[in-house]
């Protein structure tokens, strides 16, 4: 678990008590995800996720706030967070800002052609609903590597392998991620750690915190490298076409989006081996998670050059 944060039972029981959620009965850390301290909460009421947002500021986590309850007036399948008593989504706390949601049951699936169909189905109506303003552009992409590279130019990682990789990459990027593609709301994180499936049939798409206004490719190509792979990151060569056969029914791909693929499904990987290279080994330094930027490299090099069209 991303566990940037804990607090006391008293801490617990004061945000506990601005909810309409009984009182505490257990708190138990919930592996897996990156940016937030998540908890399963056991009240006299029932169970509940605890988030503590880690790595979002207030404005941030309001336009987050903003864009659920957006997604809730268009009935999407998501989670959305509890009020408080005094009709507030998200409470300020000296260990962090703090939201809860009920706690859906369900689990994180395998990469099968079922699961990837109904995911298709699934981020295609969410390309189709129209986007809110104010909201972000993609916020792990080109915008923040260009500055990053900067950052360690006169640093230890100024030479290091991967920010050679990336200022190569990304000087053969930037010219087809400048094509006159759609754009629209984006998920902008569909790994399969952020859906929850009861069996084989979808609950939820989950964590909307990296929701954002960009080229729509971006979306597809991230849920190709987050959801189509196994576990040992071998591709999964029939539930990409799976998932793309049913996004296509949704929301045709056009001739200059199926043209970019490739390209979008390497840029979405290296958006993602960039935070994971920036989060671990320089803004938060953790030796077990230091390497895990390359997993993404290597789900990227499997993929080039792939015929998936449908």
């Amino acid at each position: 678990m991303a566990r940037y944060t804990s607090f006391s039972p008293t801490e617990l029981a004061h945000v506990v008590a601005q909810y309409p959620i009984g009182t505490s009965l257990k708190l138990e850390e919930i592996p897996g995800g990156f940016g937030n301290s998540n908890f399963k909460l056991t009240t006299t009421e029932g169970e509940f996720l605890l988030k503590v947002c880690d790595e979002k500021d207030t404005a941030e986590l309001n336009m987050q706030i903003l864009l659920l309850q957006h997604l809730h007036q268009h009935a999407y399948p998501t989670v959305y967070p509890i009020l408080t008593k005094d009709q507030n989504h998200l409470i300020h706390e000296t260990f962090g800002s703090v939201m809860i949601y009920p706690f859906l049951q369900g689990t994180q699936p395998q990469p099968s052609a079922n699961i990837l169909t109904q995911l298709g189905e699934a981020l295609a109506k969410l390309h189709r609903i129209p986007p809110i303003t104010g909201i972000p552009s993609f916020a792990m992409g080109i915008s923040q590597m260009r500055p990053f590279l900067q950052e360690v130019q006169d640093t230890e990682f100024a030479l290091h392998p991967f920010v050679e990789l990336l200022k190569s990459q990304l000087a053969a990027l930037e010219p087809p991620l400048n094509a006159p593609l759609p754009m629209g709301l984006l998920h902008g994180d569909l790994f399969l750690d952020n859906t929850l499936f009861e069996g084989e049939e979808m609950v939820a798409i989950l964590d909307f915190e990296e929701g954002c206004y960009d080229t729509l490719l971006i979306d597809v190509g991230m849920t190709i490298i987050g959801c189509c792979y196994t576990t040992e990151h071998q591709l999964n060569l029939e539930a990409v076409k799976r998932f793309l056969d049913a996004y296509n029914i949704v929301r045709p791909l056009t001739e200059n989006e199926w043209k970019h693929l490739d390209c979008f499904v390497h840029y979405a990987a290296l958006s993602i081996a960039f935070w994971r290279f920036r989060q671990f080994n320089i803004r938060r330094p953790d030796a077990h998670r230091a390497n895990t930027y390359q997993e993404m490299i290597t789900r990227s090099a499997q993929f080039k050059g792939t015929h998936v069209k449908a």
